[in-house]
């Protein structure tokens, strides 16, 4: 009869590990889907937004490509317009840039930057530049899902070098509380991020205020972003999961 048991035991751990695999909030949740959003700006409605995750097959090794657009109607673009386009390939298990190429038109402000990262030789290089680096680098929006692999209770904080428009930036990240957002799908309780430079200062290069709102479940999607700027807030609410 313990033998008997014991199969039995042996065979629920295989099952378990079969149907709950250790990833399953990267495929089940992530990969392959394009999040859309709703962009407001003081409670008006000012575009879209959406983030998309998928495997990337064409390097020797399986790598996720994220790409992110947001385009302010033309309401908003009478007063200030946005066609932002971010590209980002970054390593499979932990989300770690590898390349990034961002074409970024604000207002009058207009930059493109293209950067890799080579962790073999320990640099970035960009514009026929090398920076040496000491430890793996994140982008602002690589460090949203990076940070879904964390328990995120509350008071925690987790720190990553930061990469973003040809800076690197120490931050760190605060778990400061939890709340309700109501989305077209429903309310869902979520955990309320703050990225703050190590200093203390804004994570932004904008110099705003930002926080992130994931869903308090398994799958930690985020639902919410939102960025305070001078003359107001913009924020990115979850519409719609493709």
């Amino acid at each position: 009869m313990k033998y008997f048991k014991k199969i039995i035991l042996f065979n629920l751990i295989i099952l378990i590990h079969i149907v709950f695999p250790k990833d399953i909030s990267k495929y089940d949740s992530i990969v392959n889907k394009k999040f859309n959003y709703k962009l407001e700006f003081e409670n008006i409605v000012a575009g879209n937004a959406f983030i998309s995750i998928k495997e990337d097959l064409s390097q020797n090794n399986k790598t996720l490509q994220l790409i992110s657009k947001v385009k302010t109607n033309r309401f908003m673009d009478f007063f200030y317009k946005i066609r932002d386009e971010i590209n980002i390939n970054m390593n499979f298990n932990d989300y770690s840039l590898i390349e990034v190429i961002n074409k970024i038109r604000q207002g009058k402000y207009k930059k493109e930057h293209h950067a890799k990262i080579n962790m073999q030789s320990m640099e970035i290089i960009a514009n026929n530049k090398s920076k040496i680096i000491t430890e793996k680098i994140y982008s602002p929006l690589s460090i949203i899902f990076a940070l879904r692999d964390q328990l995120l209770q509350y008071n925690d904080i987790y720190n990553y070098k930061v990469y973003s428009s040809g800076k690197l930036k120490d931050i760190n990240i605060s778990v400061i509380g939890t709340e309700d957002i109501r989305t077209p799908f429903g309310v869902y309780e979520s955990i309320i991020l703050s990225p703050k430079s190590i200093d203390g200062k804004s994570a932004m290069n904008n110099k705003g205020d930002m926080k992130i709102w994931l869903t308090n479940d398994y799958k930690r999607l985020p639902l919410k972003i939102e960025i305070k700027l001078k003359h107001g807030s913009i924020v990115l609410l979850l519409n719609d999961i493709e």
